[in-house]
């Protein structure tokens, strides 16, 4: 059994090298960007040793030469705390560096066994959650900078991406398969073993309820698929064949997931209107 969910396609947008933005950082491939919380600023990086913060409401760019005490020369994948305070790089041979947003100074290290593939803050901002090379899953305390939990995960090859909500996660392996487990049960069993994608499970996004679990890769076109968490069942109706996808580099779901935005490698971004929250807002 599979279910249906109905998505029309509103609008694309064509990014423009010509932008403010691109012109300010030209020097910088841009592979991660994340907004600090609902400061306006914007946390930029990629296969450089430096990045930058982007304050799209003055239209300004500071410049960040490098973490002191960090020997990183790639700070190309990072993630943000919830309330925009933190910024944590995947760092070499295992460790996570925490970089705090208001003195961009390096605050702290957490350690992992093999190399770091994956984080997610959770919903609270309390702890982060890591994995791998290993593939192991970690669970740090952002205070105490100490690992609280760590499980296999049971697809048992290296993890690519992580998802988190309060009640469940979801842990993307490079096999595809994407493993569904409880917040609430620290047994962790796993609740669905997920194995529509073909090829790495590059990204992973939880709509804001938590309902919808969107997974995607890049090396397969059209290579989106949606979960319906509480069901734990693929919708099928969509994306279809002829669904111009692409190949998929990013995606996410809007504040409310009335939109699914997904970017591709033909430097379009498509939105999606998601007629199940529409009445949400």
């Amino acid at each position: 059994y599979h279910s249906h969910l109905s998505l029309t396609h509103q609008r694309h947008l064509t990014t423009s090298p010509r932008s403010q933005l691109a012109t300010a950082v030209p020097k910088l491939p841009i592979y991660t960007a994340s907004f600090l919380g609902d400061t306006g600023n914007v946390v930029l990086s990629g296969r450089r040793s430096y990045f930058y913060i982007y304050d799209s409401v003055a239209g300004k760019v500071d410049y960040i030469p490098g973490i002191t005490g960090r020997q990183e020369k790639s700070f190309e994948q990072h993630v943000v705390s919830p309330d925009g305070k933190l910024i944590a790089f995947l760092g070499n041979d295992g460790y996570i560096v925490l970089v705090d947003t208001h003195s961009r100074q390096w605050i702290g290290s957490m350690k992992m066994n093999g190399s770091v593939r994956a984080l997610t803050f959770t919903p609270d901002g309390q702890y982060i959650m890591g994995s791998g090379s290993d593939g192991d899953v970690y669970r740090f305390d952002i205070n105490t900078r100490r690992c609280v939990e760590r499980f296999s995960n049971n697809d048992g090859t290296i993890s690519s991406s992580l998802a988190c909500n309060h009640r469940f996660l979801a842990v993307g392996a490079e096999s595809g398969v994407v493993n569904v487990y409880s917040e609430l049960d620290k047994s962790r069993d796993c609740l669905r073993s997920v194995m529509n994608l073909r090829t790495k499970a590059d990204a992973l996004r939880f709509s804001h309820d938590g309902q919808i679990l969107a997974m995607s890769t890049q090396r397969e076109k059209n290579g989106l698929r949606l979960l319906h968490v509480p069901t734990q069942t693929v919708f099928s109706n969509w994306p279809t064949s002829k669904t111009p996808l692409g190949a998929v580099w990013s995606m996410d779901f809007s504040p409310q997931s009335r939109f699914l935005a997904v970017g591709n490698d033909k430097g379009k971004c498509l939105l999606y209107r998601v007629s199940h929250y529409e009445s949400d807002e």
